[in-house]
């Protein structure tokens, strides 16, 4: 868990360079993230959901992942770390450029992360049956769905 949640953390780090946000703040953009994917991997349809997502079929800003996120920054956290609507607006509109980020850098190949290892650490594929049939499904949606 902690090699996706730190990768996540390099995302916020990235899409939040130059801006004046705390470490809290990017702590709390990390954990939305992170309980988004939990929580969509989980859920009815969510492994299909994360799979359209990092493979292109679904933009991060168009994505429920994405949209869950927001949700989860702006109701749980922002009110935690005491933000102002406003603040809390503002910093939620890097989460699509987070999102993207991490697909990217999971796609990349480069994090020595793939959808398969994410479903297993958030506990959606507990079994390696299961993690083998998304591996080969998310290579072959990926085949067919990259951005040309």
């Amino acid at each position: 868990m902690s090699q996706i949640s730190d990768l996540i953390l390099k995302q916020v780090q990235s899409a939040a360079a130059g801006r004046d946000l705390s470490s809290s703040v990017l702590n709390g953009l990390s954990d939305s993230v992170l309980n988004s994917i939990k929580q969509t991997a989980t859920s009815a349809n969510g492994v299909q959901q994360l799979t359209e997502l990092f493979t292109g079929k679904t933009s991060a800003a168009s994505s429920s992942v994405t949209s869950l996120a927001t949700q989860i920054f702006t109701s749980q956290v922002a009110g935690k770390l005491g933000l102002s609507s406003a603040a809390a607006s503002s910093a939620s509109s890097l989460l699509p450029t987070i999102i993207n980020g991490l697909v990217s850098a999971i796609s990349s190949k480069g994090s020595g992360m793939n959808l398969a290892s994410i479903l297993s650490a958030v506990g959606a594929a507990s079994n390696s049956s299961t993690v083998s049939k998304v591996t080969s499904i998310a290579s072959k949606l990926g085949g067919l769905f990259k951005k040309r």
